[in-house]
């Protein structure tokens, strides 16, 4: 996949997968099996009363962090483990980013990695998944 082509995949992808923006995450530097995505924590939405976010919005930064690195390879997979590791809390009214990458990729499945930093670029998350590849991305069709 071309990088004119990821660009224009994952700008449509975005906008029309509906999981991807009720949880407000936004794509910023895919490159060939790795990405960078990132999120506003919301304390209406992804924090506990003591402000600090809650371990599923993160749980999903990670799993859609790998899942877009597989995605920047061109394809569409299903996760099949993940494995996370709270590192230290993060608090509402900040910048989360995360980190995806391919650490090897099979003829049937992907493994991936990711590490999510919070605005002080302090390591808050490490996840490590597996991936089943379910089909190649159909650029035309595809999100």
């Amino acid at each position: 996949m071309s990088t004119v082509d990821l660009t224009h995949f994952l700008s449509r992808a975005t906008t029309e997968d509906p999981y991807f923006r009720f949880l407000r995450f936004q794509v910023e530097r895919p490159t060939p099996g790795n990405v960078v995505l990132k999120v506003h924590i919301d304390p209406d939405f992804h924090t506990n009363r003591r402000g600090i976010t809650h371990g599923s919005p993160l749980a999903a930064l990670c799993d859609a962090c790998m899942g877009w690195s597989c995605r920047t390879l061109g394809y569409h997979v299903v996760t099949v483990n993940m494995d996370i590791s709270y590192v230290r809390p993060v608090m509402e009214n900040t910048w989360v980013y995360g980190e995806g990458r391919v650490v090897h990729h099979g003829s049937k499945t992907i493994v991936c990695e990711a590490h999510l930093y919070d605005e002080a670029h302090r390591l808050a998350i490490v996840g490590k998944g597996t991936y089943w590849i379910h089909h190649t991305i159909d650029l035309a069709t595809d999100v």
